[in-house]
């Protein structure tokens, strides 16, 4: 417990440090304060927009140019700068409560996993504490967030809590609070903390369906839970305008070994199925890009070969889910890991019944080319880090484009 709270101090310590980074950067590109006190970031004759890396921070700037504090909200993800405009990772405080950003800087909600120590945090991404039940299994959070396991005395009852942090044995605590399967409220003995309600003077909507250009970028993390078999790998990918991109990994712990099953899917013609899984609508038109496919493979592995790794071979299960992704992307309108039902790829896999030792996804989008978006992955560091990823053989490809929207989907899942 006392290293957990050293660790989160010392975290909000190195945000008063980065104000020093407010200063001239040269004539071509500098910061600039107005006369309301806010700054701004030129290069050259034009004020930077969107995400932006100076000194090795990240910085967000509004549609004015006007970079933005505190709570912010883009592409579906929260991010938290401090009073320095620096984007912040790790534990964050905010008017008392903690939250944590993963590398990327999206803030995380659900079970996370620091240090080998489990947290759980709501729907708003507020750090709990005290005895939750969580998809139907309860939890006892110390003081510190840190998940208890091993015997707890909670009020007059002595409760035993099994290594996943599981409450087991006939002594059963009242639970303080009880959350759904996405983490939102179901019952609650206190009030809980809403997000809206932080920073919402500093806060900025970026949604992508409102970005008329090629785009917006997210990332997903960890996103875990103590007892379950995957653990979804976080990447460092920035929200950048201009391209859309998103990527996930997971390890599960099962131990299985790879099964490819080849003729468990089918494509028809303009048409996406998988045999196992739901029939996506066909709300609006689609063409399979499958030469497109074929050459982000070819560039892929161009660069798997000149660092020294072994091509990926295109995997016809794997193809067929990469494809049925991007297209239920398209027919339900989102852009996120997490389908509207709540599964994700892997859960898919799981269904047909594909067994692999590893597995991660990457999304992207664009409205012009559909093999640049091979060059969107490639420019970002985690979803470069699972094109280059030694540990995986196989790949399947789905680039899937809209007819209605003009849009480019495309979809890379990864196995071994």
């Amino acid at each position: 417990m006392k290293n957990a709270f050293l660790r989160k101090t010392i975290g909000m310590v190195v945000v008063a440090a980065t104000i020093t980074t407010l200063a001239p950067l040269g004539v071509s590109a500098q910061w600039k304060q107005s006369t309301d006190n806010t700054w701004s970031y030129a290069e050259g004759n034009k004020n930077v927009k969107g995400w932006k890396k100076i000194n090795d921070n990240w910085y967000y700037f509004d549609s004015t140019g006007k970079m933005k504090t505190g709570w912010l909200k883009d592409c579906g993800n929260w991010y938290y700068n401090d009073n320095s405009g620096s984007m912040k990772t790790g534990w964050v405080k905010d008017n008392g409560t903690w939250y944590y950003n993963d590398n990327s800087g999206a803030m995380k909600t659900g079970w996370i996993n620091d240090n080998n120590t489990w947290y759980y945090m709501d729907k708003s991404g507020a750090m709990q504490t005290g005895v939750v039940k969580t998809g139907g299994k309860i939890y006892s959070l110390d003081k510190s967030g840190a998940m208890q396991t091993g015997k707890i005395k909670i009020g007059n009852k002595d409760c035993t809590f099994a290594t996943n942090g599981e409450v087991t044995g006939n002594n059963i605590p009242n639970c303080d609070r009880d959350f759904d399967k996405t983490d939102n409220t179901i019952t609650s003995d206190q009030p809980q903390n809403d997000q809206n309600s932080n920073g919402t003077s500093n806060t900025t909507t970026n949604n992508q369906e409102s970005v008329s250009n090629s785009g917006t970028t997210t990332n997903s993390g960890t996103i875990t839970t103590p007892n379950s078999d995957t653990t979804i790998n976080s990447s460092t990918t920035i929200p950048n305008s201009g391209t859309a991109t998103i990527n996930s990994g997971t390890t599960p712990n099962s131990g299985t070994t790879t099964n490819t099953t080849q003729d468990i899917n089918s494509t028809n013609g303009d048409t996406v199925s998988v045999s196992g899984l739901n029939k996506l609508p066909q709300t609006y038109a689609i063409s399979i890009q499958s030469s497109a496919e074929n050459k982000i493979l070819e560039l892929l592995n161009q660069k798997r070969v000149e660092a020294g790794l072994k091509p990926l071979t295109m995997d016809n299960t794997l193809l067929q889910v990469a494809r049925y992704k991007s297209d239920c992307m398209i027919q339900y309108k989102y852009f996120d890991h997490t389908n509207p039902d709540g599964t994700k790829w892997f859960d898919w896999l799981k269904t047909i019944g594909y067994t692999y030792n590893a597995t991660a996804e990457n999304i992207a989008y664009n409205t012009y080319d559909p093999v640049e978006l091979f060059n969107q992955w490639w420019n970002s560091p985690g979803h470069k880090a699972n094109m280059m990823n030694a540990s995986y053989n196989k790949i399947g490809i789905g680039v899937i484009y809209d007819k209605t929207n003009n849009k480019y989907m495309g979809t890379q899942t990864f196995s071994n």
